[in-house]
């Protein structure tokens, strides 16, 4: 009797989305940082989900696109980009099955981080786009306006991505007709980076100062994640909602070994996340 093959494929999704959420959340700050740097200003901390500039000048007094970048627009804007373009390179370039997976949660993170922003900051005015708003308080007109391109962007981009990541499904489905295999790979591909990306950012906010003195509001903290809820969406939409397609696009199983090295470079990098970037890390 042949003992039965262990399947890491969950393990391995996991240690994925670890490293996904590594190199999409402190990245988001990163771009601020340079964006700072870029139009002349400084920075005192950069944190997991924050950057505290210096305002070494007045950002009114640059021409409204300039302004929209350097007061907090440049990040949620390169991270659809960025998305947008793993998307492609997707559709275009043969991987390996372990590099797919990487590349699809990668996908997914960043469309979701770029077109989240876009749609909390038109809905509610929270976050990077709130503080934009606040640098144009001499013209609500103009306000209004970007308010209304936001939601109208964020939601066409957040349900894009709901149906993009269905599609990115099926290349590790091998029977489209089978529900049990469709909720169960669309589970591992895609709840792994949610609660991995849920958790690693109320991690990080538990040893921020500015949360821990109540500066930074409760709201912010609470909202965050739901940046995040497109990989829910699109679990569902595979699993439940959307008709499977005719033909397959199977291409590869889950990676089923056991990725150690991975897991071991994901545990490290959200260490740094919470107990590094966290707190903060201290530039002038």
């Amino acid at each position: 009797m042949t003992e039965q093959k262990k399947d890491f494929s969950t393990f391995n999704c996991i240690a994925s989305a670890m490293v996904v959420c590594f190199c999409t959340i402190p990245l988001h700050e990163l771009f601020h940082l340079i964006t700072f740097y870029i139009y002349g200003d400084k920075c005192y901390t950069i944190t997991s989900f924050h950057v505290v500039p210096m305002e070494l000048f007045d950002y009114r007094t640059l021409p409204a696109f300039h302004r929209i970048m350097v007061s907090g627009g440049s990040a949620s804007i390169l991270n659809a980009i960025i998305g947008i373009a793993v998307f492609i390179i997707l559709l275009k370039v043969k991987t390996g099955p372990a590099v797919r997976l990487f590349l699809i949660q990668y996908m997914g993170l960043q469309l979701s981080t770029g077109f989240g922003y876009f749609m909390n900051g038109g809905m509610i005015g929270m976050g990077d786009w709130g503080n934009v708003f606040s640098y144009f308080d001499d013209d609500p007109g103009f306000v209004s306006v970007l308010r209304v391109i936001l939601m109208i962007i964020g939601f066409a981009g957040a349900i894009a991505l709901f149906f993009i990541l269905n599609y990115m499904s099926y290349y590790y489905i091998k029977d489209p007709s089978d529900k049990k295999e469709r909720r169960a790979v669309a589970a591992k591909l895609y709840l792994s980076v949610f609660f991995t990306g849920v958790a690693a950012l109320l991690a990080s906010y538990s040893q921020n100062p500015a949360v821990k003195n109540g500066s930074i509001r409760l709201a912010t903290i609470l909202v965050s994640p739901f940046m995040y809820i497109g990989f829910v969406w699109g679990f569902f939409f595979t699993g439940f909602w959307v008709r499977p397609p005719k033909q397959s696009r199977y291409l590869y199983d889950l990676p089923d070994k056991p990725n150690y090295i991975l897991f071991t470079v994901g545990v490290i990098l959200i260490f740094i996340n919470t107990f590094v970037l966290g707190p903060g890390i201290h530039l002038n």
